[in-house]
């Protein structure tokens, strides 16, 4: 399994740059939050482009997993 992103809620203004690049890994949850969903693997090549494009910075690659 790889390593899957992590949206810092803290950061995150819910701009939508994710969910538009990598619908099928970031989801607007109905509380109004970004969701990663549970995937068996984390290997869409447009999680990288969410994670670069976002404008504050709030996804990162969960450095937990091996």
């Amino acid at each position: 399994m790889t390593r899957p992103p992590v949206v810092d809620l803290s950061l995150c203004i819910c701009c939508g740059v994710c969910t538009e690049c990598c619908p099928a890994v970031f989801v607007l949850n109905p509380a109004g939050y970004i969701e990663v969903a549970d995937l068996p693997d984390y290997l869409d090549p447009d999680i990288e482009e969410a994670v670069r494009d976002c404008p504050v910075d709030c996804i990162a690659f969960d450095e937990c997993m091996p």
